[in-house]
């Protein structure tokens, strides 16, 4: 059967989950580069402090976004284009005191905790990020994805250098930071030209207001913030509670797994992309999100399974045995990582239920807020309770949202996932890695047995990409 015309296909999809991917994928491998090598470099404290100043920045810099790249994604480019040209004078103002009030607040937090960067530093950051967010957004709406990844890609390089350099001694923290500034000046500057460019290319093309705009995107902000929170609260009061050095132990430990998140962003933006193309029908829409989430899982198990059972050798080799005390926190942190190999809430934003996914979302937080004191306080369990009630509380969310895509649907919640593909996968993955450990803690050190882990599994999560790019032509 021939495809329908401008119906998405795999290969369409496969390649514009690539792009998206490898532009977000360079600012996060500096980024965890970065984390690495001053973790390893760096006294506790000082490293306390500047993982501290990303939280609190990774939270304000959503804040300030108001959800703004997420909605453009949603929308069609006409669509994006007869909203931008609805944006007044009074409205742009509004929206430069909203985003001017969240860099005030970094800077606040930058006073109480003692950061290690400049108060205006950390408040001309925020201020400078949140337009680049939004103008990389509409890049990927209009298919810029090359001048998009360039840009990413030279940013990248600037921050990794500029780590590097701050640990030679060549750059204080004021000089690193300043160098940061002057990066994304000119990420702003080339993605206005870029922006302008696409907008003229596209002027004759306008588009009405789609119902409920105003409604999904409050929703969309909303959710956007909430989701930032549960990800982000519980770093954000160790780090005002504890001592730093105490906060960057349990940072360590509880750190996203740094690609994930990346690719499964990735996948999802691409299939919001796809899913808003003409002629696509639901059945359609189910089978790219079973065949995406059949690829990420060929991805995201073996991932898993390499990282809980080589954890001790990760922190070991990765941390210098400095951080050795984190490694119960990172095994239960990381059973959050199977759900990463299917996006739960794409469907419903494409379908602009952002009520459901706003209330996923709250209720997560406070079930989470709830289970972390009690598990702390009540149960005992120190900062590991802290860890296993996010686990427990996005367990519960992924089920509901699922729960929920199925009454959408009119369809059972087993028939939206891949379970048969996904249950080889686990199998294959877990006694595989597991029977590969055994043999290599027996003839390899500490660090030979984590290269040659991470070596099979890369070369394995390479073959996967090659056979599905393969099979997609």
């Amino acid at each position: 059967m021939m495809p329908k015309p401008g119906a998405p296909t795999r290969s369409t999809l496969l390649g514009t989950s690539a792009y998206l991917f490898l532009i977000r994928f360079f600012p996060t491998l500096a980024s965890v580069g970065a984390l690495v090598w001053l973790a390893r470099h760096t006294s506790a404290d000082y490293y306390g402090r500047y993982q501290s100043f990303w939280v609190q920045w990774q939270v304000l810099h959503v804040v300030a976004c108001l959800g703004l790249p997420t909605l453009v994604l949603t929308y069609p480019l006409a669509t994006v284009n007869a909203l931008a040209q609805r944006l007044t004078a009074r409205r742009l103002a509004v929206l430069a005191t909203w985003v001017s009030g969240g860099a005030g607040a970094l800077v606040l937090a930058q006073h109480y905790t003692g950061s290690v960067f400049g108060k205006w530093q950390a408040g001309a950051f925020l201020l400078l990020n949140v337009p680049v967010a939004v103008l990389e957004a509409y890049a990927l709406l209009g298919r810029q994805f090359r001048p998009a990844a360039l840009v990413s890609i030279i940013y990248a390089g600037l921050f990794a250098l500029s780590h590097v350099l701050l640990v030679a001694g060549v750059l204080s923290s004021a000089q690193l930071m300043n160098l940061l500034l002057v990066g994304n000046g000119l990420r702003l500057l080339v993605l206005a030209r870029l922006a302008q460019r696409l907008q003229a290319q596209n002027h004759q093309v306008l588009a009405e207001f789609p119902n409920g705009l105003r409604s999904l995107w409050a929703h969309t902000a909303l959710n956007e913030v909430v989701q930032i929170l549960f990800r982000w609260v519980d770093k954000l009061a160790v780090g005002l509670l504890l001592p730093a050095a105490l906060f960057a132990l349990y940072f360590n430990g509880t750190i996203d797994v740094p690609f994930l998140p990346v690719l499964l962003g990735a996948a999802g933006s691409a299939l919001l992309l796809h899913f808003h193309e003409p002629e696509v029908s639901d059945a359609e829409r189910v089978q790219l999100l079973r065949a995406t989430a059949t690829l990420l899982g060929r991805l995201v198990f073996p991932l898993f399974f390499l990282l809980v059972l080589f954890r001790r050798e990760l922190f070991g080799v990765v941390f210098a045995h400095r951080y050795d005390a984190a490694v119960p926190l990172f095994l239960l942190s990381s059973l959050v990582i199977p759900l990463r190999a299917y996006n739960f809430t794409a469907l419903l934003q494409h379908k602009g239920q952002g009520r459901i996914i706003t209330t996923g979302a709250v209720l997560d937080l406070l079930v989470a807020l709830v289970l972390m004191y009690v598990l702390y306080q009540v149960v005992g369990l120190g900062l590991a309770g802290v860890a296993l009630a996010f686990v427990i509380s996005t367990w519960l969310q992924a089920g509901y949202y699922l729960w929920h895509t199925a009454r959408l649907l009119g369809r059972p919640w087993y028939a939206l996932l891949p379970l048969r593909s996904w249950a080889m996968q686990v199998v294959g993955a877990g006694l595989g890695l597991l029977l590969l450990h055994e043999v290599l803690v027996r003839k390899l050190s500490e660090t030979g047995v984590l290269w040659a882990g991470a070596g099979v599994v890369g070369l394995w999560l390479a073959l996967q990409l090659w056979l599905a790019r393969r099979a997609t032509r």
